[in-house]
C-alpha cells in the first residue's frame, strides 16, 4: 500500500536532519549554547534540503503534457516542466531589471554611491569605516615622498655620494649666462673667496718652498701672471680657429662642387683654365695627392695582373653620381576643376577689358587711376646704402650694360625694354609721314597696360596659341573624322591677320594731320605723333578682334545673332569661351545654361551642314571636341536630348514614307548628326542607350526607303560607311547594309544586265529592278572614270546627278564598301551566306565591256579578293555531323542510406538551403518567445502600474475619509450647539 503523502513528509524531514534525533531542537541547552552541530547538519545544509524537500513534495508545481503517441526513440522536450517555478523566477528577474527602469522613467539626476564597501552586505560598518580610512591615508601618501625635503637619504651617482657637491661649482654652472668667469678671463672663485674678502673660515696660508709664507703682494702677482697666461692661450687658441675658419672658407668653392651646388651658368662664364699650384689650397693638393695615387695604384695592379687591363671604374663614378643626385622638389597641388575654370573665366574677362581699353584708344597717362598713379610704377631709385638684393637683371640685360638705342624705339611701339614683342600678336599696317610709301608693321600691344597686364596678355595669348596648336593636331591627327563620308576636305582659311583695307584711309589722316604741323616738328611732337598713330592702331584692331565675353544662347537665332559678324574657323573658339565663362562648375544655374546651350549647338551644326556653300570639315571636327566635352559634362540630360532628335528623326520617317512623296533618306545634317554619335558614344556596346537607337533608325533608312535618285545612292552609301565604323570592334552582321549595296549594283548596271528578279544571284531584297533614271547609259560609257563623291552632291538638283560620271562613281564606291564589308566579316561562319549573292553580282558586272578600265580594275579587285575570302571560309566550316567518339553511358551510383535516420533531422542534399530552412526555423522559434516574453513584460508592466495605482487610490481614498471625518464631526458639534441654544431660546420663553 502507498505512503500518504503526509508520511512521505515526515519521513523526508527526519532524514534531511529538521525532526528527530538528529535536529538542533533535540540538542541539550549546553550544546546549543556551543553551537557544536550534528554530524549530519555539519556535512548537509539545512535550508538547501528543505528547498529540495519543497520541491519534490509538492505535485502541484510539476506539469506534465499528455502526448498523444508515443514513438519510441524519440526525446521530446517540454513534456515535463515547473511553470510556477519558472513564472516565480521571471517575475523575480523582471523586478530586478523592468521594475527599476520603469521607477527610473522620466527622472534626471540621482546620486551613485561609490564609498568602498558600501555595496558589500558582507561588511559591517566599523569595518568599512576602518578600510576607508586607511585608504584615505594611503591616497594622501602616495607620491609625497618624491618631493619630501625633510627625507635623510643621500643621492649616489656612481656609488658616489652627490650631498658635498655645491651646485655651481660645475663647470657647466656658471655665474653668468653666457660663459664663467674663468672664460671671461676673470680670476676664479676660490681666489676672490679667499684672497679678496678672505672669508671666515681660517684658510690654509700659501706658502714658499722653503717654507716661508707668502706675502700679500707675492700673492697678487702670482694671480696676475696667472690671469695673463690663460688669456695668452685662449688668444692663442682663437687664432688657431680663425685660421682653420678661413682656410675652410677658401675651400667653400671646390666643397660645393664635390657635393654638386655649383652654379653651372657660373662654371660656364668662368675662363676654363687649370688654377696654379700656388693657388691650390692644402685640402685640394690632398686630394689631388689621393687621386693621383689612386691612379697609380690602379695602373700598377693593371701591370701585374691583379686587375683585368679593361678593367673600368664606371660603377664607382655611378655610385658617386647617385650620392650627389639632386632630390626632388616638391611640385604644387593639382588644380581642382572648379579652380582651374575660374582661372578661365578671370582670363577671359581680363582679355574683354584690355581689347575694350584698345577699342576706346586709352593711353597709359589715360588709364592711370586703373593703375593706381605714377608712384606704383615707377621703379624705386637705389639709395647709396641699398645692397642691390632685389636686383634681377631682364633677359635681354644679362650684363647688365641696359637694352640700348632700340629701347626707346620698342617704348613708343609699346613693348618694354628687354622683352621681345610677341610674334603671334595681331599686326595693322601703320604709314609714317616720313617714311610714306615704305609702311612697316608695328606690335599692335597695349600700351596703357603695365607689366602685370602684359604678361597677362602673353600668357592669354600663349592659350590661345596653345588652342590653335591642339586644334592644328587635332585637326591633323582627325583629319578622317568626316573625311569616312567621302567629303572633300577644304583647304582652311587662316583668320589670325587683321585686313588692312582701311591702310590707305589711315595714311591719308596722318598725312594731313603731319602739313598742319611745321616742316621741321620738335622729338616731342614726333613722339606724341607716333603714340596717336598706335592708338589709333591699336583701337583698330581690338575692334576687329574677336570678343573675349559673350552671353549664353538660349536659342538658335540667339546663337546666330551672337556669331553674325565671325568667321566660320573662330566659330570653335566662341563656343569655347562661352563654355568656359559659364562651367557648370562655377555656378548652380550655368548647370540650366549649358543645358539649353547644348540643343543649340546640335542645331547650329545642323544648319551649317546644309546652309554653307562648302561642306565645313574643319569647324565640325573642333565642333564635335565641344559636343563631346559637353555631353560628358551634362550626361543623362545629353541622352535624353539626342534621344529626343533620333525620335523626330523617326516620326519624320514615318510621314514621309506615309506620304509617298519623298524617298525619305537623310541628307547631309542627319548623316552628320550620325557621324557625331560614333564619335561621341561608344559603338561597341552590346546595348547602348544612344547608338542602338541610332542604329535601329538608320537600318530603317536602309530597309525601307526607296531609291529614286542617285542623290539617295549617295545617302545610303554614306549611311553603309557609317555601320562600317560601328561595327569596327564589334563586327556584328548588318544585313540591310548588304543588301543596300547589292540593290545598288543591280539599280546601276547597264539595261539589259538583269532581266528579271528571278534572274538577280542570290537572295536579297528589292523593290524594283529598271529605274531608267538610275541605269548607266552605254554610249560614252568607256571614256568616264572614278572620281571621290563629296557632300556637296546634296546641293546638286537631281537632274545634275543623272551623267554617267556620277553614277560610275557611285558604282566603284558601293564595289570598295563590299570589299570592307567581307574583310570585316572574314572570320563570321556566316561569310558564305551572307556574300553569295554579291559575288554573283560583281561576277555579272565584271563581264560588261563598255565600262572604263578604272571601274572595271575596281570590280575585279572586289571580286578577287571577297572571293578568296569566301574560299578561305568554306574551307574553315566543317559541316554539321554526328559525333564521332563513343558515347558516354549515363552514370548510376549507389543509392545513399541514412544508418542513424531521425525523424526529427532534415537530410536535404542542398547545404545552402538546409542552412536557409534551420535559419527560417531558428527565426520563428525566437521570434515566438520574443513575442511571449513581451506579452508577459507588458501584463507584469499592468500590474505593477495598476498596484501603484490602487496605492495611490488608497491613499487619496484614505485622505478623503480623514477630511469627511473631521467636516462630519464639526458639523455634529454645530448642529449640537444649535440644538443647545434652540432649547435655551425655549426656556426662556418658557419662563
Amino acid at each position: 500500500m502507498a505512503k500518504s503523502a503526509l508520511y512521505r513528509l515526515k519521513s523526508s524531514l527526519k532524514e534531511a536532519g529538521a525532526i528527530g534525533p538528529n535536529s538542533r531542537a533535540s540538542l541539550s541547552k549546553k550544546d546549543r549554547k556551543k553551537g557544536r552541530p550534528t554530524a549530519a547538519s555539519a556535512k548537509n545544509d539545512l535550508s538547501k534540503k528543505l528547498a529540495h524537500i519543497k520541491d519534490a513534495m509538492n505535485p502541484f508545481e510539476m506539469k506534465v503534457t499528455n502526448q498523444k503517441y508515443d514513438v519510441l526513440g524519440r526525446k521530446a522536450k517540454g513534456v515535463q516542466g515547473k511553470p510556477t517555478l519558472s513564472k516565480q523566477v521571471g517575475e523575480e528577474n523582471r523586478r530586478k531589471t523592468l521594475l527599476q527602469e520603469l521607477q527610473r522613467k522620466n527622472k534626471a539626476g540621482g546620486v551613485i554611491d561609490k564609498r568602498f564597501g558600501e555595496d558589500d552586505p558582507n561588511m559591517t560598518p566599523e569595518d568599512k569605516m576602518l578600510e576607508r580610512f586607511t585608504r584615505e591615508k594611503q591616497s594622501r601618501a602616495k607620491g609625497g615622498a618624491m618631493f619630501n625635503l625633510d627625507e635623510e637619504t643621500d643621492l649616489t651617482h656612481y656609488g658616489q655620494s652627490l650631498a658635498g657637491l655645491d651646485d655651481f661649482d660645475e663647470t657647466e654652472l656658471g655665474y653668468s649666462d653666457d660663459d664663467g668667469e674663468e672664460n671671461r678671463g676673470a680670476i676664479s672663485g676660490d681666489i676672490v673667496s679667499h684672497s679678496h674678502f678672505g672669508g671666515f673660515d681660517e684658510a690654509p696660508e700659501e706658502t714658499h718652498e722653503d717654507g716661508r709664507p707668502k706675502s700679500k703682494a707675492e700673492v697678487m702677482k702670482e694671480v696676475i701672471a696667472k690671469s695673463k697666461f690663460h688669456k695668452h692661450e685662449r688668444q692663442k687658441e682663437k687664432d688657431e680657429v680663425d685660421d682653420i675658419t678661413k682656410e675652410l672658407d677658401d675651400e667653400l668653392e671646390g666643397i660645393r662642387g664635390l657635393l654638386g651646388f655649383s652654379d653651372q651658368a657660373a662654371e660656364d662664364r668662368r675662363p676654363k683654365r687649370a688654377p696654379l699650384p700656388s693657388q691650390k689650397s692644402s685640402a685640394s693638393r690632398a686630394l689631388d695627392r689621393i687621386a693621383d695615387e689612386e691612379k697609380e695604384r690602379i695602373k700598377a695592379d693593371r701591370e701585374s695582373g691583379i686587375l683585368d687591363k679593361d678593367f673600368d671604374d664606371s660603377y664607382d663614378k655611378h655610385i658617386r653620381e647617385l650620392a650627389f643626385d639632386r632630390r626632388a622638389k616638391p611640385q604644387d597641388r593639382m588644380k581642382t576643376e572648379e579652380e582651374l575654370a575660374q582661372e578661365e573665366v578671370e582670363k577671359l574677362e581680363k582679355a574683354e577689358r584690355a581689347r575694350k581699353r584698345r577699342m576706346e584708344g586709352l593711353t597709359v597717362e589715360e588709364d592711370e587711376a586703373d593703375k593706381g598713379g605714377f608712384k606704383k610704377r615707377r621703379k624705386a631709385v637705389p639709395a647709396a646704402d641699398d645692397l642691390d638684393d632685389d636686383f634681377a637683371p631682364d633677359g635681354n640685360d644679362e650684363f647688365g650694360l641696359g637694352a640700348g638705342i632700340d629701347a626707346k624705339e620698342d617704348v613708343f611701339r609699346g613693348v618694354k625694354p628687354g622683352r621681345m614683342p610677341s610674334k603671334k600678336r595681331r599686326t595693322v599696317k601703320v604709314v609714317d609721314s616720313e617714311s610714306e610709301g615704305e609702311g612697316g608693321a608695328e606690335d599692335d600691344e597695349d600700351e596703357d597696360d603695365d607689366e602685370d597686364n602684359d604678361d597677362e596678355g602673353d600668357e592669354d595669348e600663349d592659350d590661345e596659341d596653345e588652342d590653335e596648336d591642339e586644334d592644328d593636331e587635332e585637326d591633323e591627327g582627325d583629319a578622317d573624322d568626316f573625311s569616312d563620308l567621302d567629303i572633300e576636305i577644304e583647304p582652311r582659311t587662316n583668320t589670325n591677320g587683321i585686313s588692312t583695307a582701311n591702310g590707305d584711309d589711315d595714311e591719308n589722316d596722318m598725312n594731313d594731320m603731319n602739313d598742319m604741323t611745321s616742316s621741321r616738328p620738335s622729338k616731342t611732337a614726333k613722339v606724341e605723333s607716333k603714340k596717336a598713330k598706335v592708338s589709333i592702331a591699336d583701337a583698330a584692331a581690338a575692334a576687329a578682334e574677336l570678343p573675349y565675353m559673350f552671353p549664353c544662347p538660349t536659342s538658335l537665332s540667339h546663337f546666330q545673332s551672337i556669331i553674325a559678324d565671325i568667321a566660320m574657323d573662330d566659330i570653335p573658339t566662341v563656343v569655347h569661351r562661352i563654355r568656359a565663362l559659364y562651367h557648370p562648375k562655377l555656378s548652380p544655374q550655368n548647370k540650366e545654361k549649358m543645358q539649353i546651350f547644348y540643343p543649340v549647338l546640335l542645331d547650329y551644326v545642323f544648319q551649317i551642314s546644309t546652309t554653307e556653300s562648302k561642306y565645313p570639315t574643319a569647324a565640325l571636327n573642333k565642333l564635335v571636341r565641344h559636343i563631346y566635352a559637353m555631353t560628358s559634362q551634362l550626361g543623362d540630360f545629353a541622352t535624353v536630348c539626342v534621344q529626343g532628335f533620333l525620335e523626330a528623326f523617326e516620326s519624320e520617317l514615318v510621314k514621309e514614307l506615309a506620304a509617298g512623296t519623298e524617298s525619305g533618306f537623310p541628307k547631309a545634317d542627319k548623316l552628320t548628326f550620325f557621324r557625331i554619335l560614333g564619335q561621341i558614344y561608344s559603338t561597341s556596346d552590346f546595348q547602348h542607350q544612344v547608338i542602338t537607337p541610332a542604329q535601329f533608325l538608320m537600318s530603317q533608312y536602309l530597309g525601307q526607303c526607296q531609291v529614286s535618285s542617285v542623290k539617295d545612292l549617295v545617302s545610303g552609301l554614306m549611311l553603309c560607311n557609317l555601320f562600317l565604323d560601328y561595327q569596327t570592334l564589334s563586327k556584328r552582321a548588318v544585313p540591310e547594309a548588304i543588301n543596300f549595296l547589292s540593290a545598288s549594283l543591280v539599280y546601276l548596271a547597264p539595261k539589259g544586265t538583269f532581266e528579271d528578279v528571278d534572274s538577280l544571284p542570290g537572295q536579297f531584297p528589292i523593290f524594283e529592278i529598271n529605274k531608267p533614271a538610275l541605269q548607266m547609259l552605254t554610249k560614252e560609257l568607256q571614256a568616264v572614270e572614278v572620281e571621290r563623291l563629296s557632300m556637296s552632291m546634296f546641293k546638286m538638283k537631281d537632274a545634275a546627278l543623272d551623267k554617267n560620271r556620277y553614277k560610275v562613281s557611285v558604282m566603284s564606291a558601293a564595289a570598295d564598301l563590299l570589299t570592307k564589308y567581307a574583310l570585316l566579316y572574314s572570320s563570321t561562319s556566316a561569310f558564305k551566306e551572307l556574300f553569295d549573292g554579291p559575288i554573283g553580282l560583281l561576277q555579272r558586272l565584271a563581264a560588261i565591256p563598255d565600262f572604263s578600265p578604272s571601274l572595271q580594275q575596281q570590280l575585279s579587285k572586289s571580286l578577287d579578293r571577297i572571293q578568296k575570302l569566301n574560299t578561305f571560309s568554306s574551307d574553315s566550316r566543317a559541316p554539321l555531323q554526328m559525333q564521332a567518339h563513343k558515347p558516354v553511358p549515363i552514370a548510376s551510383y549507389v543509392p545513399k542510406f541514412e544508418e542513424g535516420y531521425s525523424l526529427d533531422k532534415h537530410y536535404d542534399p542542398d547545404v545552402e538551403r538546409a542552412q536557409a530552412h534551420k535559419l527560417q526555423v531558428q527565426y520563428k522559434k525566437e521570434k515566438k518567445g520574443a513575442i511571449r516574453e513581451l506579452r508577459k513584460d507588458a501584463q507584469f508592466v499592468a500590474r505593477e502600474k495598476l498596484k501603484v495605482q490602487r496605492e495611490k487610490d488608497a491613499v487619496y481614498s484614505s485622505k478623503i475619509k480623514g477630511i469627511m471625518s473631521g467636516l462630519e464631526a464639526d458639523q455634529g458639534e454645530k448642529n449640537a450647539e444649535s440644538r443647545i441654544k434652540k432649547l435655551q431660546k425655549m426656556k426662556g420663553k418658557r419662563s
